[in-house]
């Protein structure tokens, strides 16, 4: 996790970013899963504290990314990576920077300010060329989210007609003298309704997929206009090229992570049992994991087309 540093070093973190290529990011991007089963590979259940569900790969994907925008070397013996993750290694360099003298502190201002003359040439050139992707971007990033909305939107569409019908059917089980419907009833109406949850998840796998690849295309073009300008960026001018392409990197994992997450859960659900609807969800020790993961800990793109 990156933390706060003291004022100086942040000035320092806007030098050299970790040396990652944003097209090695991109294709490192996991495919999603083409079956339930494969999707039940692909994910866990975590039992630690709330239970939830998680992706591996797709963690490991964003510890690459968080490296790919931390700065890397050293300004006066300071190393900046370590210094932008490493708590007390900042409050350490605080208290000597604190404690250095008049001319330590100008020789450091001038190692700095000689490394931003040195690619203050590039920083036009990439402030131009990102000024002028503007308008690329917002059509190219425009087109991936229509193009993965609507392929996670027809699922979702699936899913919704699914849990209707078997809540349909539930209303005429039979119920005991306070009025809940009667588990005999509803447990078969359950099993029925995640095999069919299940059906939909492995017909539909296999064109999100598709989809996922066909936006991947999309990025990696607008990608590659900036790659020359990727091949020798540096100082403060690297850190916002590497962000902006790392940004089709973000948007793509969130899409892959989705609808991993979603066909994971039918993967590992358990059975069903009656709360006014039939309600899907996960046995764990720990507790249980309701459909359609509404859980706090996901970010928004996780609900998409759920």
């Amino acid at each position: 996790m990156r933390i706060h540093l003291p004022a100086v070093l942040l000035i320092l973190a806007t030098g050299p970013v970790a040396a990652a290529d944003p097209v090695t990011l991109l294709n490192s991007i996991p495919a999603p899963p083409t079956t339930v089963a494969a999707a039940g590979t692909a994910t866990q259940v975590s039992t630690a504290g709330n239970p939830l569900l998680g992706a591996a790969a797709y963690d490991a994907l964003n510890t690459s990314i968080a490296s790919a925008l931390q700065p890397i070397g050293s300004v006066g013996g300071i190393d900046l990576a370590r210094a932008s993750s490493d708590r007390a290694y900042a409050a350490q360099i605080q208290a000597r920077m604190q404690s250095m003298t008049t001319a330590d502190k100008m020789a450091m201002v001038n190692q700095m300010m000689a490394a931003q003359q040195a690619s203050a040439g590039a920083t036009g050139e990439i402030a131009a060329f990102i000024a002028g992707q503007r308008g690329a971007d917002m059509a190219a990033q425009q087109k991936i989210r229509t193009l993965l909305d609507g392929a996670l939107g027809a699922t979702g569409a699936r899913h919704r007609a699914v849990a209707e019908a078997v809540n349909s059917a539930a209303k005429a089980c039979p119920a005991d003298k306070t009025g809940w419907p009667l588990a005999p009833c509803t447990g078969p109406l359950g099993v029925k309704s995640i095999a069919q949850h299940r059906g939909v998840e492995d017909s539909s796998l296999v064109g999100e997929g598709q989809a996922l690849a066909e936006a991947r295309a999309i990025a990696l073009a607008e990608i590659n206009k900036g790659r020359n300008l990727l091949g020798h960026a540096t100082g403060p001018s690297a850190v916002s090229l590497v962000a902006w392409a790392v940004t089709y990197v973000q948007i793509l994992e969130d899409y892959g992570r989705a609808i991993t997450l979603r066909a994971g859960f039918w993967a590992h659900a358990d059975s069903s049992k009656y709360t006014g609807t039939v309600t899907d969800y996960i046995r764990t020790p720990s507790g249980e994991i309701y459909w359609p993961l509404k859980d706090s800990a996901y970010p928004p793109p996780i609900n998409t087309g759920l």
